[in-house]
């Protein structure tokens, strides 16, 4: 009976693979997990029970690649991680893309690759083009985002265009990861702030006829309302001036913002696949639905005239109420209403974005979700900080009430769809954000995206002005990408490799920005290299006296050109050919 080590090396040669992997990631994950699979199983079990890993060691000198395999089946197995991890070592140690695999403490398994494989990550790029970074973990599963989100009580400002781009670029990975992904809106048209904005644009209404009305206490005082009201006189002249009802005001303004709305999200690259209302939910019966649900599950019951969640039994901190004792229900109940509406449309993934005041929400909603029958395992929610503006020194505060905000339709007219999508996803969605104005405006690469975006520039010039000199790239299958030996370029191709990476971390953890940050690494390890090859005749990548280095520089541009676009698409950003 062959060993362990014989039955790995015999099932590679058996597998006859060539040297063109799918992706060196995908291929090391592979490997680990058959060696791993092998190992378990002859310890009498029947499969890894984790989920395989595959991290970029932050110390070069630990190797290219590393897995923590062997710490997370530590538990299971009842073994030490190190015995585990040198055991899987030697399984996955034969193999004609691995050079050298080591050990390290407590666990580590770590891998180094050969030249061959730098050769082959570029002609992977070379190959995939558009497609290169795409992953299928998302096969035949469905994903519905919804986001932004933003009562239909006034234009979007500032802070509300984090919420869109963080959601929008959340559905572009889950999308690159294989999903099938729908973009919801759902709108809050119905409660007390709605009768509030009616009463608001009736007072304006009036004011435009030559009639003195005051706002009501809390209205909403920005003069986009002005801007509603005069097209309204227009349209209806004085012939709601006696009208108490304010449910035509209400309406009217409902619409008109919901139309705005849908203006500055596809001013931004968005368009929404659903929008729904909250107003629906409660016409349509939903509301109540949902609530006799919870009843006949004896998951709701009544105290002190109000309808409470045994919320408590669910992890929540306390039972929540449903319905207030006058019979209004309160935001949870519509809200669970609508995800009940969510499930029942049968997605596997549900991902919420919500402002930063939402957190404790959170638990709450879980909880419904689980009285209903429901898995809240599914559920995904994206905790969005505030934005705080910096322009001109000064701090601006985004309150719609108050009419003190700078639209969202002001900055795209004034920084750019791909400064404002770019420059909102920079940190992670739960950090709070401080938008610099001016570093925004600036068009030098102090500029985060024009750092980005002049490194695809510059790749464009280089093809081009190759072709001026008569130079014919001729492609990365045909290079001799053996080569491309420099420590420059080999961290580059590293770099490259880790796209598809980047992309599959991205769309599991809904975490766009590792993305940004990924592409700023990347540029800026290409700037590096195009700056040290003005000064050494040996780091440039056009040399007329040596074709064969020209060529494989030209395939490592290629695939920078290709990688740094393909990322630059998934955040809704564009990638200029000249600048």
């Amino acid at each position: 009976m062959p060993s362990l080590i014989e039955e790995s090396a015999e099932n590679i040669s058996k597998q006859k693979k060539s040297l063109f992997y799918m992706d060196i990631n995908q291929h090391i994950e592979s490997l680990v997990h058959d060696a791993a699979q092998r190992y378990v199983r002859a310890l009498g079990r029947e499969e890894v029970p984790t989920p395989i890993t595959i991290e970029i060691p932050k110390n070069k000198d630990y190797g290219d690649f590393a897995t923590p395999v062997a710490m997370l089946l530590a538990r299971a197995l009842r073994k030490s991680p190190m015995e585990i991890a040198k055991a899987i070592s030697e399984l996955v140690a034969a193999d004609p893309m691995i050079a050298s695999v080591n050990v390290a403490p407590p666990g580590f398994i770590n891998f180094t690759v050969t030249s061959n494989a730098h050769g082959e990550i570029l002609r992977h790029i070379s190959n995939e083009q558009a497609h290169y970074g795409h992953c299928d973990i998302g096969h035949g599963k469905r994903a519905l985002v919804e986001f932004v989100s933003a009562n239909p009580t006034g234009p979007l400002h500032i802070g509300h265009a984090r919420n869109a781009v963080v959601g929008d670029t959340i559905a572009r990975c889950l999308q690159t990861a294989g999903y099938a992904v729908t973009r919801e809106y759902y709108f809050n048209d119905a409660g007390v702030q709605m009768k509030k904005l009616g009463e608001s644009l009736r007072a304006r209404y009036l004011q435009q006829l030559g009639v003195e009305a005051a706002l009501p206490p809390d209205g909403y005082q920005g003069e986009y309302l002005v801007e509603i009201a005069r097209p309204l006189v227009s349209e209806i002249g004085d012939s709601r001036k006696n009208e108490t009802d304010v449910s035509f005001f209400t309406n009217y303004a409902t619409e008109k913002t919901l139309r705005s709305i849908d203006e500055d999200m596809k001013s931004l690259g968005i368009a929404f696949d659903e929008w729904v209302r909250e107003s629906a939910m409660h016409h349509e019966g939903k509301v109540r639905e949902t609530l006799d649900e919870l009843k006949a599950r004896n998951k709701a019951y009544q105290h002190d005239g109000a309808w409470w969640l045994r919320s408590s039994e669910y992890g929540d901190e306390k039972d929540r109420v449903l319905v207030k004792r006058d019979g209004e229900p309160t935001y949870l109940a519509p809200d669970l209403a609508y995800h009940k509406f969510k499930y029942e449309r049968r997605y596997d993934i549900l991902v919420n974005t919500f402002g930063g005041d939402h957190h404790g929400y959170v638990p709450r909603l879980a909880a419904g979700i689980e009285a209903l029958g429901y898995p809240s395992s599914a559920l995904r929610c994206v905790i969005i900080q505030m934005v705080t503006l910096l322009k001109d020194g000064e701090r601006t505060k985004l309150s719609t009430r108050s009419g003190e905000f700078i639209t969202l339709k002001s900055m795209i007219n004034e920084l750019g769809r791909d400064v404002v999508r770019f420059f909102f996803l920079m940190r992670s969605a739960d950090s709070h954000l401080v938008f610099d104005w001016e570093l925004a405006k600036d068009t030098s690469m102090n500029n985060p995206v024009y750092y980005v975006q002049y490194a695809h520039a510059r790749f464009c010039s280089i093809f081009k002005k190759g072709a001026e000199l008569g130079i014919q790239y001729q492609g990365a299958e045909r290079a001799n990408l053996a080569l491309l030996e420099t420590a420059e370029e080999k961290e580059i191709i590293m770099l490259l490799a880790q796209l598809p990476q980047v992309i599959r971390k991205s769309a599991e953890a809904v975490e766009p920005h590792h993305l940004t940050l990924y592409l700023r690494q990347l540029a800026g390890a290409f700037h590096q290299y195009f700056t040290i090859g003005t000064k050494k005749s040996e780091y440039r990548v056009l040399v007329p006296d040596n074709q064969e280095l020209t060529q494989a520089r030209l395939a490592l541009i290629e695939c920078l050109r290709i990688t740094i676009a393909n990322g630059l698409s998934i955040l809704g950003v564009s990638a200029p050919e000249r600048m």
